[in-house]
């Protein structure tokens, strides 16, 4: 499972999304530099890269 927190999201920041991910076996933290809620609309091709890269 990707867990991915955008850097300066208020609502779920990275801390709260990182013990959320350790609920789930092997879960895998992404961290979007720059990015908020909606980090695919942020910076998208970031988020591709991002997302692709754990699908790989």
């Amino acid at each position: 499972m990707l867990v991915l927190a955008g850097e300066v999201d208020l609502n779920s920041p990275p801390p709260a999304t990182a013990e959320y991910g350790g609920l789930f076996p092997r879960a895998e933290l992404a961290v979007q530099p720059g990015a908020g809620h909606f980090p695919w609309l942020d910076d998208p091709a970031r988020f591709v890269a991002a997302v692709g890269a754990f699908l790989r």
